[in-house]
This record gives C-alpha cells, sequence and structure tokens, in this order.
C-alpha cells in the first residue's frame, strides 16, 4: 500500500537546487568558501558562502541580474538551501570586500596614448579564484601540464566610470586568465586601456599565485596583445612553451613574401599553405619561430612590402619539436578560452554588472567567476547521463 506523506514545503521548478546545495552541503564548499573570503559582522545574517550560492543559483535558474534573487528567493523558500540575500545584501558584501581602482599615469608618446589607466584587483581573491578550483577537483597539484590561456574581454557597460573600448563602446576590459575552463586570474581595466598594458606586470602574478598553490604550468598561450617583448620575457621565465599570435606589420610580411618551402596541410576542413621561419622579432636579437600561414587576397591585390597578394598569419613560439601543423593545432585550441570568455559574459552575468563604481563591480566579477567554477565542478558531481541511441524499427 502507498502512503500518502503531506509536505508543506512549496512546490517549485527550481527543486532540482536540492540535489546541487546538498552535494555542496557534503562537499564542505560552503565552509572553505568563508574560509577564503573571511566571515562578516555578528550581525549579518548572511554569509559570504551564502551570497556566492544565491548567485550560483540565480545562474543555474537563468537569473540575468542580481535583482532575479528576489523572484529566486520567493520560489526557493522553505527548501533546503534558504540563505537567500536581497540584491542590497550582495552591493554590500562586494564594498566590503572591494580594493581601491589604481591609477597609472603614463606620458603619452607625440601626443598619443592614454594618459591616465585604471586597474582594479585583489590578489587574495585571485588566490581563492585558485584554492577554490583545487578544492573542487578541478585542478590538481600533481598535474604537470597545465596550459595557461590569456586573454581580454570587453564587458560592456553604461556605468558611470566606465571608459569607451576600442570596440567603440563604454564598459571594462578586464584580462583574465584560465586554466581550461575554469578561471584562475582576474585584474579588470577600465575600457580604455588596450589589452597588450603592463601584461609584464600581470602575468607574474597570476604565476606565482599558481606556483605558491602546486599548480605548474607547461604551456602559454596568448592572442596579439601578448606580442611583445616584455611579455615574451616574461612567460618564458615561467613555462616551458609559449603560443602567441604573431601581429601582421610590415617587416613581417616582408620576411613572409622570402620564406621559401611552403608547404599544404590540412587544418580541420581548411587546407592552408604554411611553412616556419625564423625571425629576430620584438626588436631584439633572439631570433623565435614562426609558424605562417598563407591565404589569398580576395581582391587580387599585392602588397608592397611581400611583393605578394596574400594575408600572412603567424603563431610565434618556442617549441621546436612539434611539426608546422601541431603548433597550429595547439594554438587553435586556444578558442576554448574564448568560449569561457563567453561562458563569463553570457551565463555567468558579466554582461550585466550591477553596482556604479568599478570597485564593486570587479568583485562581482570575481564571485561570478567562483560560481563559474562551481559549475564546473557540479558538473562532474554526478556521473555523466549517456544518451542510448534509439534504433529504428525494421521496417
Amino acid at each position: 500500500m502507498f502512503k500518502i506523506k503531506h509536505s508543506s514545503r512549496n512546490i517549485t521548478a527550481c527543486g532540482g537546487l536540492n540535489f546541487i546545495h546538498g552535494a555542496i552541503r557534503r562537499s564542505e564548499i560552503k565552509t572553505f568558501i568563508d574560509q577564503q573570503l573571511g566571515h562578516r559582522g555578528m550581525g549579518a545574517k548572511y554569509s559570504r558562502s551564502d551570497i556566492v550560492l544565491s548567485l550560483f543559483s540565480n545562474c543555474l535558474v537563468q537569473g540575468e541580474y542580481i535583482a532575479d534573487l528576489q523572484w529566486l528567493k520567493k520560489k526557493f523558500s522553505n527548501q533546503l538551501f534558504t540563505q537567500i540575500p536581497s540584491p542590497d545584501t550582495v552591493e554590500y558584501a562586494c564594498k566590503e570586500l572591494r580594493t581601491p581602482t589604481e591609477k597609472r599615469t603614463e606620458i603619452p608618446l607625440k601626443g598619443k596614448g592614454i594618459p591616465v589607466h585604471q586597474i582594479n584587483y585583489t590578489n587574495d581573491m585571485n588566490k581563492s579564484l585558485i584554492g577554490l578550483a583545487i578544492k573542487a577537483k578541478q585542478l590538481k597539484n600533481s598535474e604537470l601540464h597545465y596550459t595557461l590561456g590569456f586573454d581580454n574581454i570587453v564587458a560592456a557597460t553604461e556605468k558611470q566610470d566606465a571608459k569607451k573600448s576600442y570596440k567603440g563602446h563604454k564598459g571594462y576590459q578586464p584580462n583574465v586568465s584560465f586554466i581550461g575552463r575554469v578561471p584562475v586570474h582576474i585584474e579588470n581595466r577600465n575600457g580604455n586601456t588596450p589589452a597588450s598594458f603592463k601584461q609584464e606586470k600581470s602575468l607574474p602574478r597570476c604565476f606565482d599565485n599558481l606556483e605558491a598553490a602546486g599548480i605548474r604550468v607547461e604551456s602559454f598561450r596568448g592572442d596579439a596583445a601578448s606580442y611583445q617583448k616584455e611579455a615574451v620575457d616574461t612567460v618564458t621565465k615561467y613555462v616551458r612553451h609559449f603560443y602567441i599570435r604573431q601581429e601582421n606589420f610590415e617587416g613581417f610580411r616582408a620576411q613572409c613574401g622570402r620564406a621559401q618551402g611552403w608547404g599544404t596541410i590540412r587544418a580541420g576542413t581548411e587546407e592552408k599553405e604554411v611553412v616556419s621561419i625564423l625571425y629576430p622579432s620584438l626588436g631584439g636579437d633572439q631570433e623565435y619561430r614562426i609558424v605562417v600561414t598563407r591565404t589569398l587576397r580576395k581582391d587580387g591585390q599585392f602588397d608592397l612590402e611581400s611583393g605578394t597578394a596574400y594575408h600572412y598569419y603567424g603563431i610565434l613560439t618556442n617549441n621546436k619539436d612539434f611539426t608546422n601543423k601541431e603548433v597550429i593545432a595547439f594554438y587553435n585550441q586556444r578558442g576554448d578560452a574564448e568560449n569561457s570568455n563567453r561562458f563569463l559574459l553570457n551565463d555567468f552575468n558579466w554582461r550585466h554588472l550591477p553596482f556604479p563604481d568599478m570597485d564593486a563591480n570587479t568583485m562581482y566579477m570575481y564571485l561570478m567567476a567562483m560560481c563559474a567554477t562551481l559549475f564546473e565542478w557540479i558538473k562532474d558531481a554526478w556521473h555523466p547521463i549517456k544518451p542510448r541511441l534509439l534504433q529504428r524499427p525494421c521496417e
């Protein structure tokens, strides 16, 4: 005989979150977050872990704004996880944790450039990102072959202190380092600061934090913003191999036009002409290998520098063992980092920064990055469901 059990709990479409918060509770991640972020005042109703886990739940039910926490609080009342703060409490917590924005002044060259750069980051929060990734078993300090992906994201916003970015709209332009899909370092910059600015200062902070946590990085991937002598010199101190998109400047095109021994490879569905050249780029005497691909210009116009009708694309690397095809394939995996950028923007609400000031919004970015790591963990918390192919019945 079946027994009927009466319950006063709300029936809600968000009920699946109970399983997730049950797993979080058993894993002691909630306690770990409070240890990393510190405890709030004695009179605070909600802990910092409550705030992070509420923002995480908000993302899981496709909430786009912190105002959606009010809806979540109503729907999720009397369930397993009920410590859901108001949007105001989230703002208070971000202001408690924030650090002042740094202003760095430079003398513009020939009247061009940004005289004042605004940068905001908290190294303790960056250490917490790594710590959470280890706690959630997304990083293991026994692994020796991690690849660090470095990129800049333009987070469009109309906040009062946001500056116009190179894309033509106002926003911030944080640089973010990923290992796989896991964000491990964030430094926010205002929108008018170029991606190339002071990477030789940002990158050591990231690598030093990883090394202090026992995480070893073997390879580095960066876009053309990392194509600068200071950044390359910095990276080579920490990793075995680097792969950086080559700038298409005049001297490079001239060298490519003189290159001999072009071959053909298949990359995905495309055939590419490719060659390796040694070139003393970056304004120094050091010669680096550049794996170059070329494609015919659609207009057929000859370039005066190269003497050819080709577009040239290069990957700067110190790996002399990989074939040309292997270098291209390895660099192209950087597309995963760009997808991770989109996840932060779209799924973890970097597109909807809630506060009027850069420093509080930077802290919100950190909290949402922690949510992104929790999402990677929760996908591993249960065995993946393998779809069974349906066989078509015999006719």
